[in-house]
C-alpha cells in the first residue's frame, strides 16, 4: 500500500474481491473513473473523506455498514 495503513484500503477491497467485483465495475457503478476509484483502494484518498452520497451507493455496492466504512468497524455499541 502507498498511502495510508493498509486497514484503510483492505475496508473496500476485500468486500469487492469477496463479491468478485472487479475495481472497473465499482467505479461504473459509482460513476467514477477506475483511477479515482483506485485512490481510495490504494490508499492514496482517505474513504472515510469521500462525499456522504458517495460513501453510501459504495456500502450498498459492497454490501458494507457505513460505520465501518467510516471507522473500521461494525456498529457503534450503545
Amino acid at each position: 500500500m502507498r498511502g495510508l495503513p493498509p486497514r484503510e484500503a483492505n475496508i473496500i477491497r476485500e468486500p469487492r474481491e469477496f463479491l468478485e467485483l472487479t475495481q472497473q465495475e465499482v467505479a461504473d457503478e459509482l460513476e467514477i473513473n477506475i483511477q479515482s476509484y483506485q485512490r481510495y483502494e490504494y490508499s492514496d484518498q482517505r474513504v472515510d473523506k469521500m462525499t456522504f452520497s458517495l460513501g453510501l451507493r459504495l456500502c450498498q455496492i459492497l454490501e458494507l455498514d457505513p460505520y465501518e466504512l467510516v471507522f473500521g468497524v461494525g456498529e457503534p455499541q450503545p
